[in-house]
């Protein structure tokens, strides 16, 4: 009874601060990206219970894969929602390959008005803001994680992970921790079990609330004019001299939303807007960014390049739509 109670309280103050997109009727559906771990086990918890929803679970072929597969079909299954599972494979594992990997897989289980939902929460937010800004980051790094990105979206950004695990727990569900959490040879682990909480023990408690609100704040603030220019089918293009007459600093902001639009979010760090400021001014031709993007000149165009996606992608929908 006293865990009932409980239950019901810490649902209704989440719900409070979930921030579910509105359906698109008649065919919207949301899809949670469920890996099996608290956080998303919660999220398909809320969202079962607003109304229709199904779930994705991506098995990258890692050691836990299979236990985390597991999980994931436990949660659905207690659910009573619908679930399929998409395999990737990674050449080479790093988290950035996971992510992209991943988000094509559920760009690959979109319909027609769709959305997906990931757990990430307030504690995502705040390691993210440290990663980024140990990294260099400008304004788009410190902004975060957004809220909605194409056909994504965050419900959780405004919860933490304790209330997850605490909700998903009392709800019953069977769900797992991801063993490659507590690996230290992760820089976000690293962050997320040693320096938040040396942080929050000998500074500010609040840390992981406070650095969320500044993300939030940056977010709202870090609003740019139209990109100029236009997509193609590599990529985008616009003028060099048009970009050249902006000026580096404004030139460089333009072109920031427009490079994550092909990476998730993530914009142009203190070296890649230096890099790209240069081949813009003709100091060089071409520079590599991460995530597989390429920026060169061509004749009077600035362009943006895309990696190619697989023929299975293709066939799928290509995953430039999901986080446009």
């Amino acid at each position: 009874m006293v865990a009932t109670r409980r239950l019901d309280a810490l649902s209704a103050a989440v719900a409070q601060r979930l921030d579910l997109p509105e359906r698109r009727w008649p065919k919207g559906q949301w899809i949670v990206a469920l890996s099996g771990g608290a956080d998303s086990a919660a999220l398909a918890w809320l969202t079962s219970r607003a109304g229709p929803v199904r779930a994705v679970h991506v098995h990258h072929g890692l050691a836990a894969s299979d236990a985390l597969e597991e999980a994931a079909r436990a949660v659905a299954g207690a659910l009573a929602i619908p679930i399929i599972v998409t395999s990737v494979t990674l050449d080479r594992f790093s988290e950035n390959a996971a992510r992209t990997a991943r988000y094509r897989a559920l760009a690959g289980a979109l319909g027609e008005g769709e959305w997906v939902l990931t757990a990430h929460t307030a504690d995502d937010q705040a390691e993210t803001f440290i990663a980024n800004l140990l990294r260099g980051a400008g304004v788009d790094g410190l902004a975060g994680i957004p809220t909605r990105r194409g056909q994504i979206a965050r419900p959780l950004l405004a919860v933490t992970r304790s209330e997850t695990r605490e909700l998903a727990t009392l709800a019953g569900l069977a769900w797992m921790d991801d063993p490659g959490n507590a690996d230290l040879g992760s820089l976000r682990n690293r962050i997320r079990l040693q320096l938040i909480p040396q942080l929050e023990a000998e500074f500010n408690p609040a840390l992981r609330q406070h650095l969320s609100a500044a993300a939030r704040a940056i977010s709202e603030v870090n609003l740019v004019d139209p990109a100029p220019g236009e997509p193609f089918e590599g990529g985008w293009r616009v003028s060099a001299g048009v970009l050249w007459a902006m000026g580096s600093e404004k030139a460089v902001r333009s072109m920031r939303p427009v490079v994550g639009r092909f990476r998730d979010g993530y914009g142009l760090d203190r070296s890649e807007s230096e890099r790209v400021w240069a081949v813009v001014c003709g100091a060089a031709r071409a520079t590599e960014l991460a995530g597989g993007l390429r920026v060169e000149r061509s004749g009077p165009w600035f362009l943006i390049l895309a990696p190619r996606p697989s023929i299975e992608e293709v066939s799928k929908g290509s995953p430039i739509a999901l986080m446009g």
